[in-house]
């Protein structure tokens, strides 16, 4: 008996080892942009759900997943790419690499991937020309909430995982920000719309 339970759990952790490699070395770029896609898609459901339960929205709106899907696409290639460089310019998981990747993070990559986000969602609506005005208002209260949560996360990430589980480790911790960004970028209105309705 116990001899084919070694060799059950022998097969399960060789079948493991399979897909890992498979999934997070050899195909890396697909599987952190198809994680990153499936993730905003979830988020916005969630959010999209949560409104029809509260508010009273009258139906889930496939577009918005879409887009939502769609940004999280983007966003998901860029940070598999960001990751990527970062080792190449500050190598190693010393506390203080560690420190200088979590600042670069956060100050220079997060603007980048907020604009890359609601620049995809407004190629897709043919709204460039409150894209300014957006990431002015939207995105500040996006990046402003991101300082509460990336840093301590990030430096987890930098300082224990290995880079092909970077991205992966980023989308579970944005699950929060995947559902709350749909919200910002639904439900916040911008000052000139306000403007309008008075």
């Amino acid at each position: 008996m116990a001899t084919m339970m070694n060799v059950y759990l022998k097969k399960v952790f060789q079948k493991t080892v399979l897909i890992n490699n498979h999934l997070f070395k050899k195909h890396l770029l697909l599987t952190n942009a198809t994680f990153s896609m499936a993730m905003g898609i979830a988020g916005d459901l969630v959010q999209q759900h949560y409104e029809i339960l509260t508010k009273g929205e009258d139906k889930w709106k496939p577009v918005r997943t879409f887009h939502m899907s769609a940004a999280g696409l983007t966003t998901g290639v860029l940070s598999h790419y960001w990751y990527i460089i970062i080792d190449l310019f500050i190598p190693g998981s010393s506390f203080r690499a560690v420190v200088k990747k979590v600042l670069y993070d956060q100050i220079l990559f997060s603007p980048v991937n907020l604009t890359v986000y609601f620049g995809t969602v407004a190629v897709l609506e043919g709204s460039l020309k409150q894209l300014k005005e957006e990431l002015i208002e939207k995105g500040t209260k996006i990046y402003t909430a991101e300082w509460i949560i990336w840093p301590p996360a990030q430096f987890i990430n930098f300082y224990i995982l290995p880079l092909r589980y970077r991205v992966f480790f980023d989308n579970f911790i944005s699950f929060g920000f995947d559902i709350y960004s749909p919200y910002v970028k639904y439900k916040c209105k911008l000052k000139s719309e306000i403007n309008d309705e008075s």
